[in-house]
C-alpha cells in the first residue's frame, strides 16, 4: 500500500501515517493500549460506492449513504478502517459493470463523489480507508497498459486533490488472481 500524505489543508481530522511497523493516527498509536495497539482493524467494505451500470435500477447513491450512516456505529465498535476499492468487488453475480474508471484510466466524477462523501465520512469519525484501485472482475474496463498506468496517476492525483490523509492506496486487491486482464497488475514488478 501507498501512503498518500498531502500537507493539511485544514480539512482533514484524521492523518494516518506509519513509524516502523506500527499505524498511527495524529501522531498516536492507533488502538494505544490494547493487544492490537498499531494494528489497523479493517473491514472490507469494497461496495459501499457500488453501482452496475448495466442495472440502472439498482440506487448507487442510496447504498452509500445506508453505509456512510453506520460509520460511526463501525468505529465505536473499534473499527479504524474501512477498504474501498474504485472498481468494487464481487455483488454476488457476473457481468457488473462497476468501475470508475473509463477505458483510457481517466476517472468517473459520478462515481468519484460517492466515495469522496464516504472518505470524508470516515474522516470524521476518526476512520482511515485503504481505497483499492483495480479489481479483477473489473481490469478489463481498461483497454491496455497505458490505461493502466494512467489510472494509477490519476487515482492518486484525486485523493492529493481532496486534502484528505485518512486513505492509503492500493494498487489491485489480490494482484496475482488469474481473473485481471493485464500483465502489469498481475505481477509484482508491474505493482511496484
Amino acid at each position: 500500500m501507498l501512503c498518500v500524505s498531502v500537507s493539511n489543508s485544514g480539512f482533514a481530522a484524521t492523518k494516518v501515517t506509519i513509524s516502523g511497523s506500527r499505524w498511527l493516527f495524529n501522531g498516536q498509536p492507533v488502538n494505544q493500549g490494547r493487544p492490537c495497539e498499531g494494528l489497523l482493524m479493517n473491514v472490507r467494505m469494497v461496495n459501499a460506492t457500488f453501482e452496475d451500470r448495466g442495472r440502472p435500477e439498482f440506487d448507487a447513491e442510496r447504498n452509500s449513504d445506508e453505509f456512510i450512516a453506520k460509520i460511526g456505529e463501525y468505529a465505536e465498535h473499534g473499527v479504524n478502517a474501512v477498504t474501498l476499492n474504485l472498481q468494487g468487488g464481487m455483488p454476488g453475480y457476473e457481468g457488473a459493470v462497476n468501475s470508475a474508471f473509463e477505458s483510457d484510466g481517466s476517472l468517473r466524477a459520478d462515481y468519484l463523489k460517492r466515495v469522496e462523501r464516504v472518505i470524508r465520512a470516515c474522516d470524521n469519525h476518526g476512520v482511515a480507508v485503504i481505497l483499492g484501485l483495480y479489481y479483477q472482475r473489473q481490469s478489463k474496463v481498461l483497454s491496455d497498459e497505458a490505461a493502466v498506468r494512467a489510472g494509477v496517476v490519476n487515482g492518486v492525483r484525486w485523493v492529493q486533490s481532496l486534502g484528505v490523509e485518512n486513505v492509503l492506496i492500493e494498487i489491485a486487491n489480490e494482484f496475482p488472481h488469474g481473473g485481471f486482464r493485464h500483465e502489469i497488475i498481475r505481477s509484482p514488478k508491474g505493482q511496484a
